[in-house]
């Protein structure tokens, strides 16, 4: 779907994508910037109980280093509707990452003549963390499930007992249109204005105001552009762009503040209407 599309072409910037992490993750205790980052194949494989290879693909997916040292890898999942199998997923996503680790690991072991045979790996030899985190863009607020436990069968007289037994994942699901405004002030990159207008879509008067007090400039113009015409579904968003492009020749002060332009798209009845009445148009119901 387009605002699928839309939303990984902007997380293709590791200035975006260190920021959604920074803010949404770890929570201003440390930080990453965007040399931290290295860009990782979104595909992966796995077998399944028959031993048929399957493909399967995440949305994007950095290996988060400091000063050399591998951290971590986190992935960000785009989601407009509440996906009811998402623990199922998330736990795939994982799991094709640490298998793949394990590969790499025992590959290099064999070639060097000290493989572990039964044991896979030696007593020193450890896995880097993966972290997966849901960006969630619908309107409908996603109470769950949040964990493997909720979608689960399970009678509730004795869920006590299979909460001992069972290993639950946990999913971590950042609602974008609900975002506090303490929260979204941590941004410091063009993501911002995307948590902002979602936070503001439901107020006409709240985002007229947003956008004639914004000053940021936009680095990634044309992706922003591009989401917020998924997100509104009108076309007006890529007259802005179009409009923006006929700048390029112009001095740089003359089209620093792209919320100009946007204000003016805003403005306009189309989607200011479709803004006050709180339309479906305003988001897209599936990925």
């Amino acid at each position: 779907m387009e605002q699928d599309i839309t939303t990984n072409s902007l997380l293709e910037y590791n200035d975006v994508f260190a920021d959604i992490v920074n803010v949404n993750l770890l929570e201003n205790r440390w930080s990453i910037s965007a040399e931290d980052l290295e860009v990782v194949p979104t595909e992966g494989s796995y077998k399944d109980l028959e031993g048929t290879h399957h493909r399967l693909f995440r949305d994007s997916l950095r290996l988060v280093k400091s000063r050399g040292v591998c951290i971590a890898f986190i992935g960000c999942e785009s989601q407009t509707a509440i996906n009811r199998a998402m623990p199922v997923r998330d736990m795939g996503y994982n799991y094709v990452t640490y298998i793949k680790q394990i590969r790499e690991i025992v590959a290099e072991n064999t070639k060097m003549g000290r493989s572990a045979y039964a044991e896979v790996l030696h007593d020193n030899e450890k896995l880097i963390p993966v972290v997966t985190v849901v960006l969630y863009f619908g309107k409908k607020p996603w109470t769950t499930p949040l964990s493997l436990m909720d979608i689960l069968e399970i009678p509730e007289k004795e869920r006590d007992l299979w909460k001992k037994l069972i290993n639950d994942h946990k999913i971590t699901v950042i609602h974008m249109a609900n975002q506090p405004e303490e929260i979204r002030a941590g941004y410091r990159s063009d993501f911002k204005v995307i948590a902002d207008y979602l936070s503001y879509a439901g107020d006409r008067e709240k985002l007229i105001e947003y956008l004639r007090n914004n000053t940021q400039p936009l680095l990634h113009v044309e992706q922003v552009l591009d989401m917020l015409h998924a997100l509104s579904g009108d076309n007006r968003f890529q007259t802005v762009l179009d409009h923006y492009k006929i700048l390029d020749n112009l001095e740089e002060k003359e089209k620093k503040n792209q919320m100009c332009l946007l204000l003016d798209i805003v403005e306009e009845e189309g989607i200011s209407k479709g803004i006050s009445q709180g339309t479906n148009k305003a988001f897209i119901s599936q990925i």
